[in-house]
């Protein structure tokens, strides 16, 4: 069987957008615990696939205003853990993971072992990131590894077709597989832009990593690792004052529509 081509078969029969493939080479120097062979003994590579989020649920502000079912002190609310959580979030995430069962069972019927995550920040992850702060394995960090994208000064992967707006989820097997390249064109337009900072209500974005850091990154080349730091308690915070889930994603200029 050409596993390369009923993997890309798969992707695009299941709405799968993005499909790269890492190898664990890669992942040289990731912390002791989140290496994919810290999973998977014979770890040869690390499929990862991608989702976009539909625009459209990025851009509610306007959206039930003087609805006479909705008061307005509850519509931004409503809007963000309803509407926005629901079609931008969880339901991405749950096709994520069935798409990635169904790559793993894959695999294994061809004598590979191979296990898969579940997206982070989903349901299955609360108590677990509640109580260390941090994924048991970052999509993040696979998905540029994987060439889908570039870190960007949100600290989110910048896809060149989707910007940040996309969700990842990683498969890791003992299959051989021919790798991805990395991205080679920046995908993050860098302090040129900085839209994501300045847009942050609750200053949640370090720039003490970025702007301001005399060993930032040639902005020039694509960045492989982080150039800045999200405080994650900072922007829970904000998310249940101002409701901004999503904002740094909708302010982002790269891969935007036209209208």
């Amino acid at each position: 069987m050409d596993i390369r081509g009923e993997l890309e078969r798969i992707a695009s029969t299941e709405g799968i957008a993005l499909l790269g493939v890492a190898p664990v080479e890669r992942f040289d120097g990731a912390p002791s615990g989140h290496h994919p062979r810290d999973f998977l003994e014979k770890a040869r590579n690390v499929v990862v696939i991608g989702v976009p989020i539909p625009k459209g649920v990025l851009y509610r502000e306007e959206m039930m205003k003087g609805s006479p079912a909705v008061p307005e002190e509850e519509r931004p609310e409503l809007l963000q853990n309803y509407f926005y959580y629901t079609s931008g979030f969880e339901i991405i995430n749950t096709r994520l993971e069935q798409v990635s069962l169904r790559l793993t069972l894959l695999f294994q019927e061809q004598g590979y072992r191979t296990l898969f995550f579940t997206p982070t920040y989903g349901k299955q992850y609360n108590n677990y990131y509640e109580k260390h702060g941090v994924a048991p394995f970052s999509h993040r960090h696979a998905a540029v590894r994987a060439g889908l994208g570039e870190f960007g000064l949100n600290n989110l992967v910048v896809n060149p077709k989707y910007g940040p707006r996309v969700r990842y989820n990683s498969i890791v097997t003992a299959a051989e597989l021919p790798a991805t390249p990395l991205l080679e064109e920046k995908a993050c337009l860098g302090t040129s832009c900085a839209r994501c900072l300045e847009g942050c209500p609750g200053n949640a974005i370090a720039e003490g990593n970025t702007l301001r850091n005399p060993q930032m990154p040639d902005e020039n080349v694509v960045w492989l690792d982080p150039v800045s730091r999200t405080d994650h308690t900072l922007c829970r915070k904000s998310q249940e004052k101002v409701f901004c889930q999503g904002r740094c994603l909708a302010v982002c200029p790269a891969g935007m529509l036209k209208t």
